[in-house]
């Protein structure tokens, strides 16, 4: 078991900033829907680097996205 990233999206679609889905380093995991506003987490490709929770909470002080644990099911 690993942590992986998941996105508040109650939270995440009133802010409607997209700037998490900017600093993801591993392409075409952190993306964001246009049609509804918010980011969310293709947690089979999440590497648990956390660098979406930094951004999202210690620099925009938004705390939409938190690590959670994956089990091995979620990844395959």
């Amino acid at each position: 078991m690993y942590y992986v990233a998941e996105t508040k999206i109650d939270k995440c679609s009133t802010y409607k900033c997209n700037q998490c889905v900017l600093f993801c380093p591993e392409p075409n995991t952190l993306m964001f829907l246009d049609a509804k506003n918010f980011a969310y987490v293709n947690q089979a490709r999440c590497k648990g680097c956390a660098i979406c929770v930094y951004v999202c909470g210690d620099l925009l002080k938004r705390n939409c996205i938190e690590m959670v644990m994956a089990t091995v099911s979620e990844a395959a």
